[in-house]
């Protein structure tokens, strides 16, 4: 119902010749991407208040916004990154760390044509105050979206970092964490379910007791998993979706079938989980101008250091081993049926905020995907799971990126980025970039 009436309101603005002097943008002469119909078409759009209006064939009469020449360009629906740690960057070096903050960070998304991401870890009140400060009083940024805290066991996964999360051991405690929750309004619930992990994790019980809990408000699901029985048992709880892939084997046939018919998603998070290898064997990726504009230099440094710790290179030889399982279990999800979102986990090394995105994306492809299929997991089936409509139709959104090259051709010309236009308005991008 939102979205018809949203539709109605616009077709009706659009029809209004004594509001069209009020219109404030007008995108002329593009490559007009449609991910939905899988088209492309050359046409105008209309943008009054923060949505697309209309497809007028010429300039409407009375039109004094700003006209945006889109000659030449692809016009596509922005970006949407479904796990992220807005912290800031952190790369594979000892002390290799940036903390720029959440509404830097959400700036810096902006620039890299990131127009929306769901925090799914961070300082709960603090988080959830700036995303409902951004609503109250928009602010050039990347829309924010918050989970606020992990729900996870005493000493669990989440708890190691030093910020405070929401223990749970009972369904009775998981049910009262969710009560609690549920009234400072979360995009979603986080659940960490890992019972063969080498840290801590609630049990079965547990867990599907938080997911019902959630699911009794309205509050969509994300479980952090870490072997394929826990994708079942989330699965059978109801859960809205599920983060990372186990990378042991391929997905098991039984999984695939019991997460397209219970319609769970995958955010499978390919950015960190071939991030450090990525980033260390091909350096010239952070000479890039999206990279350089999104991040530190020292950050982008410490991939090229000869002092990637131990670990990092462990993680690293790990990457390039089971890389190949990984894409796989992608691949059949995908042909399966099951939705692939995009999501990075942004904040660990192996990403850079903004820039993994579309490092996500040519993964995707990598995995099988075509790239109107990776192109609809970063932005309209994406900002579906936000209950947002991004689109380049009338009453979508007008969260729009315009490329210099397409692609279709090639996904890693999501890279090359002209404008960047969010709730309406073109963004001053040089305004955005890192310091």
């Amino acid at each position: 119902m939102r979205r018809i009436g949203s539709c109605l309101a616009a077709l009706a603005l659009a029809l209004s010749v004594t509001d069209l002097g009020a219109q404030d943008l007008l995108v002329v002469g593009g490559h007009v991407v449609d991910v939905e119909s899988r088209s492309v078409r050359t046409e105008n759009l209309l943008i009054s208040d923060g949505e697309i209006v209309g497809t007028p064939t010429d300039v409407p009469a009375g039109f004094d916004g700003e006209i945006v020449d889109a000659s030449g360009r692809w016009v596509l629906p922005g970006l949407v990154d479904l796990h992220t740690h807005s912290f800031g960057n952190r790369a594979p070096v000892e002390g290799a760390m940036e903390f720029a903050g959440t509404v830097v960070t959400s700036q810096r998304m902006l620039y890299a044509g990131v127009t929306a991401f769901l925090d799914l870890f961070g300082l709960e009140d603090q988080i959830f105050f700036m995303r409902d400060a951004q609503r109250e009083n928009p602010t050039p940024g990347a829309d924010i979206h918050a989970a606020g805290p992990c729900l996870t066991a005493p000493e669990g996964h989440c708890s190691e970092y030093g910020i405070p999360t929401r223990l749970m051991s009972t369904p009775d405690e998981a049910r009262e964490q969710v009560e609690e929750l549920a009234a400072k309004d979360p995009d979603v619930v986080k659940i960490v379910y890992a019972p063969a992990g080498r840290m801590p994790s609630v049990d079965r019980a547990t867990m599907t007791a938080a997911v019902l809990a959630a699911s009794s408000h309205g509050i969509p699901t994300v479980i952090h998993v870490q072997d394929w029985d826990d994708i079942r048992h989330a699965a059978l709880a109801g859960a809205t979706a599920v983060t990372h892939v186990p990378e042991e084997d391929v997905i098991p046939d039984d999984v695939l079938a019991l997460m397209a018919e219970r319609g769970v998603a995958s955010i499978p998070t390919l950015a960190v989980h071939l991030g450090v290898s990525g980033l260390t064997t091909h350096p010239e990726w952070l000479d890039s101008p999206l990279a350089v504009g999104v991040t530190s230099a020292s950050i982008r440094d410490a991939y090229r250091s000869s002092e990637i710790t131990p670990g990092a290179r462990r993680w690293r030889d790990r990457q390039i081993e089971t890389g190949p399982t990984i894409l796989e279990s992608v691949r059949r999800m995908h042909e399966s049926g099951i939705r692939v979102l995009v999501g990075t986990d942004s904040g660990n090394p192996g990403t850079i905020q903004g820039w993994s995105v579309h490092h996500e994306l040519m993964k995707l492809v990598a995995a099988g995907l075509d790239p109107w299929d990776a192109l609809a997991a970063g932005t309209t089936n994406a900002a579906a799971f936000l209950d947002r409509a991004y689109g380049v139709g009338i009453g979508d959104a007008a969260n729009l990126i315009l490329l210099d090259a397409s692609p279709l051709e090639d996904i890693r010309n999501t890279q090359r980025i002209s404008d960047v236009i969010h709730r309406g308005q073109r963004m001053d991008r040089d305004a955005l970039k890192a310091g």
